[in-house]
């Protein structure tokens, strides 16, 4: 208080009035070089990947990986044009609020693990992008009505950008471009997620807002909305050329429809239902756009589009009518429920159907056997569900066994046969034990102690 009153003092004498304002502007000059020194070096590519960011070596290394490498970081991350008061406060926010928890080590990692910040047009708004790139300026998208092209791509970047999509919710791993030979660190993950950030140039991001609409009675059914983007037709020369391959690679291997896609599936559905599950708050959206300016159209146009790994691969090209029809007319993935009645009247009514996948030999069981199954990994075949403890008390079904000639006998005998009765009549019996076949019974049990697969009918 005495300094503030003798600086005061100063200023009021008229001995002491001029060298006071000398001193004033000393020290204000002072002041202002160090903020100005301060911002040119924290606004350099040393200081934020040695400095601020050096903990999340992958988020530098992959801008090293990127077109983008002789770009200065600040030209993407903060507003172009921008007056010195906001860019002050921009560096007084990064000081306070992300520069100790990356020293501390206890930011994210990778840095926006899920791709939010993308996703965010009042942050990543479309005037950062459009200071350098220009529509008017990219060949076919310059004029209204002639999309763009790349390899087997039709694109119309006008369509987007008149519904006020920003640039970073399709080309979100441009300044950060993880792929070519690059490769993650492979430092701890917050949340369990993967080092590699979500690519929103493939097809399944394009399917958060281009969604198949419901047609011939069949939809892809999924728990959030369509929104108010134009449903995917299916026909792909929409938006693909007439020389782009619809096949991928990733489906051009051995034995892809026998042993591949079905197993392939699953786990890509599993993924899809656990990442729901997992955390309410990365579901439907990636960011609450409520706490946002409605006002602004960008933000209402990415208010509910949901997070790419909400998008189920497979359904991508495909529909469930698709899967049905390919799988003799069956309900593909069966609905919840299926086991009870709806696939014992199926059974019936279309054998041939499930011998696309379950195996119905007569002894019901082969070396296949301990592949897969819906439902149980006991096996694909009737035997590994239907004579497996639940319905044989006191007897574990063997994949690996043969059921007909070794297993059967034997569970026979340890439970009474009572159980078998619930399904069996005497005549499933008879229709063995009138003819019984002693030497085929020995050839069995010889391949059974040799160790030999189980069904040497079905070698």
């Amino acid at each position: 208080m005495k300094l503030f009153h003798a600086i005061v003092g100063a200023f009021k004498n008229k001995r002491t009035k001029v060298r006071a304002i000398i001193w004033l502007g000393t020290v204000l000059t002072g002041l202002m070089l160090v903020v100005a020194i301060g911002v040119s070096i924290t606004t350099t590519y040393w200081f934020c990947a040695a400095i601020c960011h050096y903990p999340q070596t992958d988020a530098v290394s992959s801008y090293d990986n990127s077109t983008h490498t002789q770009v200065a970081c600040i030209a993407c991350h903060k507003q172009p044009g921008g007056d010195p008061v906001s860019f002050l406060m921009f560096k007084v926010e990064a000081l306070f609020k992300e520069l100790p928890p990356a020293i501390m080590r206890t930011s994210d990692m990778p840095i926006n693990p899920l791709s939010g910040l993308a996703m965010n047009p009042t942050k990543l708004p479309y005037y950062h992008c459009t200071q350098c790139h220009r529509l008017e300026n990219r060949g076919g998208a310059g004029m209204r009505g002639e999309p763009s092209t790349s390899p087997g791509i039709i694109m119309d970047h006008w369509a987007h950008t008149d519904l006020h999509i920003t640039c970073t919710a399709c080309h979100n791993r441009v300044g950060h471009y993880e792929g070519g030979g690059w490769e993650p660190y492979g430092f701890p993950t917050t949340d369990g997620h993967d080092p590699r950030h979500d690519d929103f140039m493939l097809m399944t991001a394009c399917y958060r807002c281009h969604r198949f609409s419901e047609y011939d009675g069949q939809v892809v059914t999924t728990p959030y909305p369509i929104g108010q983007f134009p449903g995917a037709t299916g026909e792909c020369s929409i938006c693909h050329t007439e020389n782009f391959d619809l096949v991928p690679d990733n489906h051009r291997v051995p034995h892809f429809v026998e042993d591949v896609h079905g197993p392939w599936y699953l786990e890509i559905a599993q993924n899809v239902q656990e990442f729901i599950d997992e955390d309410d708050k990365h579901f439907p959206t990636y960011n609450d756009m409520s706490k946002y300016d409605q006002s602004n159209a960008a933000v209402r146009a990415l208010a509910n589009v949901p997070n790419v790994r909400a998008i189920n691969y497979c359904y991508t090209c495909h529909t469930t009518r698709f899967c049905d029809d390919c799988h003799g007319g069956i309900r593909m993935p069966h609905p919840e429920g299926y086991f009870r009645q709806p696939h014992i009247d199926d059974i019936k009514a279309n054998p041939d159907s499930c011998a696309i996948c379950h195996v119905t030999s007569p002894i019901n069981n082969t070396q296949r056997a301990a592949h897969f199954a819906y439902g149980t990994s006991d096996g694909d075949t009737c035997s590994a569900c239907h004579h497996r403890e639940k319905y044989v008390p006191g007897w574990q079904f063997d994949p690996s066994v043969n059921w007909e000639w070794i297993q059967h006998p034997e569970a026979t005998l340890a439970t009474g046969g009572d159980s078998c009765m619930s399904c069996h009549d005497m005549h499933t019996c008879e229709s063995c034990h009138v003819n019984f076949d002693r030497g085929e019974l020995r050839r069995q049990q010889q391949l059974h102690q040799r160790g030999n697969p189980a069904d040497a009918d079905d070698q």
